[in-house]
């Protein structure tokens, strides 16, 4: 879309390389702002997407930065109140705001159809292919998501004004702003993918969440419509106080629509399935995995409801080429494939290699792991991550990204790990560093082999060496 001709004014992010921030940077300026934004560091992926727009990362927080001329701050969650460029802004009095609210004002509002997706799991593939299913039915959605979607090379559009998905955050908005970043968001088409633990920097519990998607489902208007994972039952629970129909799949019994059959294959999925009412019916897609076949299941009744004919869902299905870091063949050398998967929670995990290995049952699978988001780093799932490498044949676990900053009593014990995971039959190492873990990786080439590194960040420059070494670095 062309930049809007009318200048809005000058808007400035702090914290402008965050997936979401980045594309909303975007976003703002094909809207008629002028936009600058900062940030610890410039780092890819967002960073490459901000350059082809024009926009430039300011690098560090530098109070000299925020200036009167500023119509508007956005304030990124990775923001605390000592930043300097926040401070500025509220001895300045300037007009801040969080990021979801900014999506409300600014776009949201004028959408007469919103759709949502949240949930502990699978969030951006789900939003994305239904991005994608509404594009090939020729809708032109707005969307952001969390991830690049390889078949729009880029995790947002500005299309319609009148439809738009996104992908929906449990985590809280700004430090001014601490309810989760889907309640700005006000769906009209609600998909929950389930609901369990995750987040401890900021909940303390399982309830502290559970209130969260209560509220977010409590909200739905009353002609809306919620497409649920009928396997979760924490989320069937919630789901009992809906203000608007429910429709639930997954391969539970009691889904409206059950999967009840799977045909792995090397290049996608083949799916059947039985609605409450007795019929049948089969989905091809382009995904793999059980849980992505549910996850195709909930966009294609999504897109029933917004009335797309069946062929043209089957054509998104097919063409669908998946999100950067899911899963995602970064390299090849000799007899290996090289994989980058972004899992980190126990369950994510055990579903990402049960998924690789019943895709490729030829090659042996080695599971390499970095504990780094908030809640992978802390021994909170200590026992759950030694039963989630069930199907791999090998791994290896990296250390706690910034272990020194976590006390041996709340660290994620890596060496214990190792050892869980290997009395469980599984031949596990806990690596010293990443040029341990790389030594380990390669060399054995001519073995066919599935090596997928799973890490949300860029575990210490890992993916680069490995594309380096096979040739294909880009």
């Amino acid at each position: 879309m062309e930049r809007d001709t009318v200048d809005k004014g000058r808007v400035h992010l702090i914290g402008i390389c965050g997936t979401a921030m980045a594309a909303l940077a975007c976003m703002l300026q094909q809207r008629g702002w002028l936009v600058s934004g900062s940030d610890a560091g410039s780092y890819p992926p967002m960073n490459g997407v901000l350059a082809r727009h024009g926009i430039a990362v300011l690098p560090g927080y530098e109070a000299e930065r925020i200036t009167p001329e500023l119509q508007m701050v956005v304030v990124g969650n990775v923001a605390a109140r000592e930043n300097p460029e926040v401070q500025k802004t509220l001895s300045l009095g300037l007009s801040y705001k969080s990021l979801p609210e900014v999506l409300w004002s600014e776009f949201l509002a004028a959408a007469p159809i919103r759709t949502v997706v949240a949930g502990t799991h699978g969030k951006t593939t789900t939003s994305a292919l239904a991005a994608w299913v509404l594009q090939t039915a020729g809708l032109e959605p707005s969307f952001l998501v969390g991830g690049l979607v390889n078949n729009f090379s880029a995790n947002f559009q500005l299309g319609s004004k009148s439809l738009f998905v996104l992908e929906g955050d449990e985590y809280n908005a700004a430090f001014f702003d601490r309810q989760a970043k889907f309640h700005h968001y006000r769906p009209t088409h609600l998909l929950l993918t389930g609901v369990e633990m995750d987040h401890v920097d900021i909940f303390h519990d399982i309830g502290e969440i559970e209130a969260e998607f209560s509220r977010l489902i409590a909200g739905m208007p009353a002609d809306g419509v919620i497409i649920a994972a009928a396997d979760n039952r924490r989320l069937m629970g919630l789901l009992r106080e809906s203000p608007c129909p429910v429709a639930t799949y997954g391969a539970a019994s009691t889904a409206d629509y059950q999967l009840t059959g799977f045909e792995p294959l090397e290049a996608g999925s083949r799916l059947v399935v039985e609605d409450k009412d007795g019929g049948s019916f089969t989905l091809s897609t382009a995904t793999i995995g059980r849980h992505n076949a549910e996850n195709v299941l909930a966009v294609y009744l999504l897109a029933r409801r917004l009335g797309i004919e069946r062929a043209l869902i089957e054509k998104a299905l097919t063409s669908f080429k998946g999100v950067k870091r899911r899963q995602e063949v970064i390299a090849r050398k000799g007899e290996t494939v090289y994989v980058s998967d972004f899992a980190h929670h126990p369950t994510a995990i055990d579903k990402t290699l049960r998924a690789l290995a019943e895709h490729h049952p030829r090659r042996k699978l080695i599971a390499v792991f970095e504990p780094r988001t908030a809640t992978s780093r802390r021994a909170l799932f200590q026992d759950e991550l030694a039963a989630a490498f069930g199907a791999a044949d090998e791994v290896v676990i990296a250390p706690v990204y910034r272990g020194e900053n976590l006390s041996a009593d709340h660290r994620l014990a890596t060496d214990k790990l190792a050892a869980e995971i290997t009395a469980r039959g599984v031949p596990a190492t806990a690596a010293a560093d990443v040029e341990d873990i790389f030594a380990r990786i390669t060399g054995r080439d001519h073995e066919p082999r599935l090596v997928v590194i799973m890490s949300t960040g860029d575990f210490g420059g890992l993916f680069a060496r490995v594309q380096e070494f096979a040739g294909c670095r880009r």
